[in-house]
């Protein structure tokens, strides 16, 4: 269902706030309209709706690899180059896993709170207490959980396995594709799920019967991906604009072509769909930032190119707010509002 919001001239109102985090930006997240962002020199920094000031937490010894919001908890979880998994609150943080030595590059939070993180070829699962161990032939790359939280995908080398994290002891269903596997990401109603290849290619199967689908011809890696609110259409960067897949129909993208939004003659490096409208946010590796409507293609623009990539997007839950953070740790915030108020 779309939301009231109308895209995009109507919807934004302005750049609300600009900060500077004073090391380079690894990662973002939302606890309702709490924007969190996650730095290189391990601390994380939130800021309220409206709020003028950053509250910085010293939480990592190091970089801060990965960042997932756990809205059940109202917390996010990260994980570092120091080795250790921490939950945190802009009033603090617990340590939840400690493995000296090693880094923590992948962590991710179903809608219901349950916590997956990579070490290595093992995949530490928090349900209740105790986590449950699954294993996977190489190392765990990148982690997510279908809508329902019912299905845990975990890529790697060799392709991708997907594990039911209610039951640590049944076998997983192996998705196989040769090469290296580095982002993950389940279609909203679970039927299809999409890798990011090393190879500067996504590969795709449809989850009953493992059919595989390639998607290649991309002149960067395309590390961003998103999927539009009514799960039709998934977005991703790596090309100067966005290449947009249909998974409209039983075979997702097989037998179509892709289109492109936003061609500026420059590459996109991260983009995001708003959650509600037909809207697609874009970041530019000149630092640009712009609102693209599906609709025709029209382009608002947001920020304006400074020469700092912008390395992540991302809308608020409910729609009302976007961020954006570049690789240098600029983050900006942009508050959009309903119906053409301004």
């Amino acid at each position: 269902m779309m939301s009231d919001i109308e895209a995009p001239e109507a919807g934004i109102r302005a750049l609300t706030q600009d900060w500077r985090l004073g090391a380079p930006g690894t990662g973002l997240a939302w606890l309702g309209e709490t924007l969190v962002a996650a730095a290189g020199d391990g601390r994380l920094h939130f800021a309220e709706a409206g709020a003028q000031a950053l509250n910085a937490l010293d939480l990592h010894r190091g970089t801060i690899f990965a960042i997932a919001a756990d809205p059940a908890r109202q917390r996010v979880v990260t994980g570092g180059d120091d080795g250790r998994v921490c939950a945190a609150t802009p009033d603090g943080s617990e340590e939840m896993l400690t493995r000296p030595g090693r880094w923590i590059e992948a962590v991710t939070v179903s809608r219901k709170g349950v916590v997956a993180v990579g070490i290595g070829k093992e995949v530490l699962v928090w349900r209740e207490g105790t986590p449950s161990t699954f294993e996977v032939p190489t190392t765990a790359a990148a982690l997510t959980f279908d809508q329902k939280g019912a299905s845990l995908a975990v890529a790697h080398y060799g392709g991708v396995s997907l594990f039911d994290p209610a039951h640590p002891k049944r076998a997983p269903q192996r998705l196989v594709w040769k090469g290296s596997h580095i982002r993950v990401t389940f279609s909203p109603n679970g039927k299809f799920v999409v890798s990011v290849m090393s190879e500067n290619a996504l590969h795709g199967w449809r989850v009953k019967d493992a059919a595989n689908m390639a998607m290649s011809g991309y002149p960067a890696k395309p590390r961003s991906l998103s999927w539009s609110a009514d799960g039709r259409l998934l977005a991703s960067s790596g090309a100067d604009g966005a290449i947009i897949w249909s998974f409209a129909g039983r075979d997702g993208p097989m037998g179509t072509s892709a289109i492109t939004l936003g061609k500026r003659g420059v590459q996109v490096t991260a983009l995001t769909w708003h959650p509600g409208a037909p809207m697609l946010a874009l970041g530019y590796r000149d630092g640009a930032v712009r609102l693209c409507r599906a609709e025709d293609g029209a382009m608002l623009p947001l920020l304006e190119p400074n020469g700092e990539p912008i390395s992540h997007l991302s809308f608020s839950p409910a729609g009302a707010s976007l961020a954006a953070l570049s690789e240098q740790g600029r983050l900006a915030r942009f508050a959009l509002s309903a119906g053409g108020e301004s």
